[in-house]
């Protein structure tokens, strides 16, 4: 299950108990953190339907992937040498 937590002001960008809010926003799916926030002045905490969880909640760019061109079996290896020919 998922929570999100809406702090006091929208202006609101730091990290607290390993939650970060972005824009007074944030989601955790940490039920005691939920709690605790909960029982904070200013700070409210919604359940999170499935819809809502697919919505990033983050106006942050996102690393980069590493495209993976090769396979791990041919990681490393050597190509294979041409066989001696005849210069004739």
């Amino acid at each position: 299950m998922m929570y999100k937590i809406k702090a006091p002001s929208e202006k609101y960008d730091r990290k607290i108990g390993g939650v970060q809010f972005v824009n007074g926003e944030a989601q955790t799916d940490n039920e005691w953190l939920a709690s605790w926030f909960s029982g904070r002045p200013g700070f409210t905490v919604e359940t999170v339907t499935t819809e809502e969880e697919t919505e990033p909640t983050e106006d942050k760019p996102r690393g980069k992937r590493r495209n993976d061109k090769g396979n791990a079996d041919a990681a490393g290896a050597k190509p294979a040498a041409e066989p001696a020919g005849n210069d004739a």
